[in-house]
């Protein structure tokens, strides 16, 4: 760089600097967003109590459980017992497939052309 231009880029950053110490930093009596507060409502939505845990059809619990929890035990056993029985293995893999085919079979069999599948 040469010397005039330093002298330019000077004044040009001394008149910056100015300008921003003359503006007032004072902070603004308008209010921001965090100075919101919700008004009071009486009369709005309460949400229902959710239902206690548990509380589902016995056969679909278990349906889920050994779909879910079929695998993982295939995997433990894979993992830590080697020497499994087979016939644990395979009720295992059929407890899978039986929980599968219950919660299938649950589905709907209707379908409503009109319904975009939204619930509320």
């Amino acid at each position: 760089m040469t010397e005039p231009d330093r002298s330019r880029e000077e004044a040009e950053w001394l008149d910056l600097v100015a300008r921003l110490e003359s503006t007032d930093s004072e902070p603004s009596p308008e209010s921001g967003p965090r100075d919101y507060t919700a008004a009071e409502d009486d009369g709005g939505f309460v949400p229902p109590e959710p239902a206690p845990l548990g509380s589902g059809e016995p056969l679909v619990v278990l349906a889920w459980l050994g779909v879910a929890g079929g695998p993982v035990g295939l995997l433990l056993i894979a993992m830590f017992w080697r020497d499994a029985p087979m016939a644990l293995v395979l009720g295992i893999i059929a407890a899978v497939i039986a929980g599968a085919g219950y919660l299938i079979s649950r589905l709907p069999a209707e379908r409503d052309d009109h319904d975009d599948g939204a619930q509320v």
